[in-house]
């Protein structure tokens, strides 16, 4: 009965590789580099959960319907490849039971590896590829409608770090945290170029805060993995005493906000209202008989510029034009730069020693992480950076996983 069952799978097994759709086994995107994003157990129950559910009749959004459509259909893939992949470690489990029987073998079950059976790896290896298809399409789905303002292709950043808690001992504290980055940055290949002077050893320096540019492939994602309150406790070297200090990491997308004015400079002609009138002054040949002075207005702030520099409309026309624009791009600069406070100031928190996301710890000489929940052991090895590296890549997966986590609570806002 067993090989009948077993073989009967097999037979069917047939049918589905012949009607299988497999998706390819590539690198997740530019977003995901470093590693594959797995999916958790929650984030595969939810996916089965949505491929039985409908999709609202009345959507505002049909690129959406389709890609709700499309993450639908993936999940039953999904689900039909798990339970192919259990059936057949049941019946492998069966028919290995009863060769143990014929053979009185005392041998316990529980020792068979499935994944020496072809028919198992493969399998295994479509639910590779249906997941990582999956996991593909929902950061598509993330950064095209969840999160618009998401960063997650960005490669130039501005890194700051602003001593926090600590006087003295804090500003050294930041002098060695951006060492440490200058090493993640060696390692990475990145381009990492300072921007202010950096503090000496013992912390001093023209400037307070260390600010540095950042270039290269996935730099964004690998730091705002660092932003935060860093905690160093340790016995200065004029004290008995133990103290802690801090440091802030503050991170900034330079490339977007170039990006941002750029496309705001692209101002339609219709935004602008050119008048022109006679000019004032103390007289003359052409004065007042020609309307030589021009105004212009941009409609949608209400800045403008009046010129009757020459006595040619055209050439204060032109003025004119250049005179409004470098006004406006003054005024963009200065919104995108209260922007930019405004995320500094929500990034920097209050700088309090409790609110920490590490914790350097010299006199145990450990590095411990309150986001991964992970410690290291060598403070100085820490510090030149390929743990900094494997830090980072466990703290990109639970990034990934909160988009996905996201992303799945807005697709079950498009179906009933």
């Amino acid at each position: 009965m067993y090989r009948y069952s077993f073989s009967i799978f097999k037979k069917e097994q047939l049918k589905w590789k012949q009607t299988k759709i497999v998706y390819p086994l590539t690198i997740l995107s530019k977003f995901s580099t470093w590693t594959d994003i797995q999916l958790t157990p929650n984030q595969q129950s939810s996916l089965m959960e949505l491929a039985n559910k409908t999709p609202k009749e009345k959507c505002d959004n049909n690129k959406i319907a389709l890609k709700v459509t499309k993450i639908q259909n993936m999940s039953k893939q999904l689900k039909t490849a798990w339970e192919e992949l259990d059936i057949y470690k049941q019946l492998l489990t069966e028919n290995m039971e009863l060769t143990l029987k014929k053979n009185e073998e005392p041998k316990q079950i529980n020792t068979i590896n499935f994944n020496e059976y072809s028919e198992v790896k493969e399998i295994n290896y479509n639910l590779e590829n249906i997941s990582d298809s999956i996991v593909k399409e929902i950061l598509d789905i993330y950064t095209n409608f969840v999160n618009l303002d998401h960063h997650l292709d960005s490669n130039e950043v501005r890194l700051e770090i602003v001593p926090g808690v600590g006087g003295q001992e804090a500003k050294m504290f930041s002098n060695e945290l951006f060492s440490m980055y200058e090493n993640f940055c060696k390692l990475k290949n990145y381009d990492c170029v300072i921007k202010n002077n950096k503090l000496n050893e013992e912390g001093k320096g023209i400037s307070k805060n260390i600010i540095a540019h950042i270039k290269g492939e996935g730099v964004y994602v690998d730091f705002i993995q660092e932003i935060g309150i860093h905690r160093v406790q340790r016995i200065p070297i004029n004290s008995k005493k133990m103290q802690t200090s801090t440091s802030i990491v503050l991170l900034f997308d330079e490339k977007q906000t170039k990006e941002k004015l750029e496309k705001k400079m692209k101002i339609p002609k219709n935004d602008f209202i050119i008048e022109t009138k006679r000019s004032g002054g103390a007289g003359g040949q052409s004065v007042n008989k020609n309307e030589t002075c021009v105004k212009i207005t941009h409609k949608p702030t209400n800045i403008f510029v009046e010129v009757q520099k020459t006595s040619s409309q055209i050439q204060n026309k032109s003025i004119a034009m250049d005179m409004i624009k470098n006004k406006l791009y003054n005024f963009y600069y200065e919104q995108e730069k209260m922007n930019f406070l405004k995320d500094k100031k929500n990034q920097k928190q209050n700088g309090d020693r409790s609110e920490k996301i590490r914790t350097y710890n010299f006199s145990h000489n450990t590095v411990i992480d309150h986001i991964a929940n992970v410690q290291y052991t060598g403070i100085d090895q820490f510090f030149k950076g390929t743990q900094l590296i494997n830090l980072i890549n466990k703290r990109k997966q639970l990034f990934y996983q909160n988009i996905i986590d996201d992303t799945l609570e807005y697709l079950f806002s498009y179906v009933c």
